[in-house]
């Protein structure tokens, strides 16, 4: 009974000492370290107004039943929509609505692959 627990605390000391020998004979364990960029267009946002949804979905609706913009432009003048810096719709801002929207739709879509920009080995004891 007592060779047992010689032999059981014998083993871990043997153990413990595998463990601790790596570093007392100089071995050190490299780590890989690699730098990566990560880009987003969703990383900080502006939210939209409920107005320029309404605005939007309102001209791209007029778009899709093949209206010109300057048809749109005199339904927006007619409708509850109104703008901004203006007093009335023009061709030119309905066209740009669209335009900078669709723009921003696109943006945020588009998925950035992240950059790779240093891989390298780093020892135990340099970091």
């Amino acid at each position: 009974m007592i060779q047992k627990d010689v032999r059981l605390t014998s083993l871990e000391i043997l153990l413990n000492q595998l463990l601790w020998n790596e570093y007392d004979r100089g071995y050190l364990i490299p780590h890989l370290l690699v730098d990566i960029e990560v880009t987003s267009p969703k990383l900080w946002l502006l939210p939209l107004s409920s107005s320029q949804i309404e605005k939007y979905n309102f001209i791209k609706e007029k778009r899709n039943q093949r209206f010109y913009y300057h048809q749109i432009s005199v339904m927006i003048n007619e409708s509850h929509f109104k703008p901004q810096r203006t007093l009335k719709f023009t061709p030119q801002q309905v066209w740009g609505l669209e335009f900078k929207m669709e723009k921003r739709l696109k943006r945020l879509d588009k998925i950035e692959n992240p950059k790779i920009l240093s891989v390298g080995l780093v020892d135990e004891g340099s970091h």
